[in-house]
């Protein structure tokens, strides 16, 4: 069962009560993520994610990890494109300190200046593994020319250059403007009790002082087309991807199925077509990134860059055939939506899963969402909305490829017609 309070600030805090729990998991969010930086603090809210289990003016670093063990249970915090999340489950008998430490981490860090410049090393770090790894790397390419200069478009980690100028006061100043009342959503779930939640949470979420939500966020403009990045690797990474619906827009569900049918699975079109019946990949998948107002159905595989050109071409014939008619039968309708509503019910067994999902649906719907409800939406939908998703949004011009590695352009652009 599912509860909502919303404070007099602007605090929300929702909580679902599972029962035959033992622990609690509760989840910190703020409404603010990486598209909502300007350029020149690229990378802030992920810095400060990380500068929140570096200690506090009550809490050493230490404390608070040996407070987390101490309760049973453990802590993290992650950063996202729209939001970011400090998260921690133990025993519910335990909820109470649990808060307490989240509230804690998430208010006030400390930002000592000699953690702060520690912590940078770690993050530039970071954005050297990421490229390092070509398989990470070509998605930051990607996303950078199909959002062109738009914060959409620019990795969570930001750049080397935005980080390294990162300051203490630059953070404080971005808290002080985005942690606000209005941004914050607690999610809550396991052996808990709403009310008790409302006095662990009420008073110290309650007394922070009122101020407006971030600023109004600007819808992306894709810039489809071609790109190659040249560099000397055993294997060439490819990213195609092109426009999908909103979180909340009407379509999602028919999104969700087209992208099942197209990559979604083992037995999904391009599994079995470029890997199983051509080798021509060891890995190949679809995806769908979802954002409160656009969004994105990706295809990722690495091939050898002999095949680079037939593999793309192989992907991309087949995104064009989904679209047509007829293409889609029954079958494979009621198999891409069994696939779809296992993983939903299989996920909701998860305490950490269902945390974020009452969270996101806050932020896209305001309200809790059943899983039957759900389901049933996803049931609905048919064969005709998936056809034309499929031929309003997958065509030739209206997708981005990026390419990662050493590749024939001229050769490339000549065998797929972009």
């Amino acid at each position: 069962m599912a509860a909502k309070t919303v404070l007099d600030n602007g605090v929300r805090l929702l909580s679902e009560k599972l029962p035959q729990a033992y622990s609690v998991t509760v989840g910190l969010w703020v409404e603010v993520g990486s598209r909502d930086e300007p350029t020149s603090l690229g990378g802030v809210s992920h810095f400060i994610e990380h500068m929140a289990f570096k200690g506090t003016g009550r809490r050493s670093a230490l404390d608070i990890a040996r407070e987390i063990d101490r309760l049973g249970g453990h802590a993290n915090a992650f950063t996202g494109k729209e939001n970011t999340c400090f998260h921690a489950k133990a025993l519910a008998e335990n909820m109470a300190e649990l808060c307490d430490i989240l509230c804690d981490i998430m208010l006030r860090p400390a930002y000592d200046p000699v953690e702060l410049e520690r912590e940078r090393q770690v993050i530039l770090q970071e954005i050297s593994f990421v490229d390092d790894s070509p398989d990470e790397l070509v998605h930051v390419l990607f996303c950078q020319r199909f959002w062109p200069d738009h914060a959409l478009g620019r990795p969570i980690l930001g750049s080397e250059e935005s980080v390294a100028g990162l300051g203490r006061q630059a953070m404080l100043d971005y808290m002080e403007q985005n942690y606000s009342p209005a941004n914050l959503v607690v999610s809550a779930v396991g052996d808990i009790d709403h009310g008790r939640l409302e006095g662990l949470l009420g008073d110290v979420l309650g007394a922070l002082p009122a101020r407006p939500k971030r600023a109004p966020r600007q819808a992306p403009v894709v810039s489809p087309g071609l790109l190659i990045a040249p560099r000397e690797l055993e294997q060439v990474q490819v990213a195609i991807g092109a426009p999908a619906p909103a979180t909340a827009a009407p379509d999602r569900f028919a999104a969700a199925v087209l992208n099942s049918i197209l990559g979604g699975s083992m037995s999904s079109r391009l599994f079995q077509e470029v890997r199983e019946r051509r080798g021509l990949a060891y890995s190949i998948y679809s995806y769908l990134s979802s954002y409160s107002d656009a969004g994105m159905l990706g295809v990722s595989m690495g091939v050898a860059p002999e095949k680079a050109a037939e593999a793309v071409a192989v992907v991309l014939d087949e995104m064009e055939r989904v679209g047509q008619a007829g293409a889609v039968s029954h079958e494979e309708l009621t198999h891409a939506k069994d696939h779809l509503k296992g993983s939903i019910l299989l996920s909701a067994e998860n305490p950490e899963s269902r945390m974020s999902r009452l969270a996101r649906n806050e932020f896209s719907f305001g309200r809790h969402v059943p899983m039957d409800e759900v389901i049933a939406r996803l049931e609905a939908v048919e064969i005709e909305q998936v056809r034309d998703l499929a031929r309003h949004n997958l065509g030739r011009d209206k997708l981005g490829l990026t390419i990662l590695g050493a590749v024939d352009e001229t050769a490339l652009a000549k065998e797929i017609g972009l």
